[in-house]
């Protein structure tokens, strides 16, 4: 469970790293276009902020059978922001 607040971290860092790029393109181009990557960067910035509290609020009552399926949803979604913010960087 621990490795998934981890992870959940790491998608946060990740979602705000890929709002500060999209914010940089905005700012640049001023475009309709813009604004939907801000939205769809927030999005990824408070789902991933709703996933860390949810898991730490509700530890004690998640079965321990859970876990390995919450790290491998957080994978995927820390390899999935990860590649977004590669791509949005080059």
């Amino acid at each position: 469970m621990d490795a998934s607040i981890v992870l959940g971290v790491v998608s946060i860092a990740l979602a705000i790293g890929l709002f500060a790029m999209y914010r940089r393109v905005y700012a640049q181009t001023r475009s309709g276009f813009g604004v939907a990557l801000l939205i769809f960067a927030g999005a990824f910035v408070v789902q991933s902020a709703l996933t860390v509290y949810s898991y730490l609020a509700a530890m004690p009552i998640i079965p321990p059978s859970f876990s390995p399926f919450l790290f491998g949803i957080g994978a995927c979604e820390a390899t999935g922001l990860g590649a977004m913010v590669w791509t949005a960087s080059r």
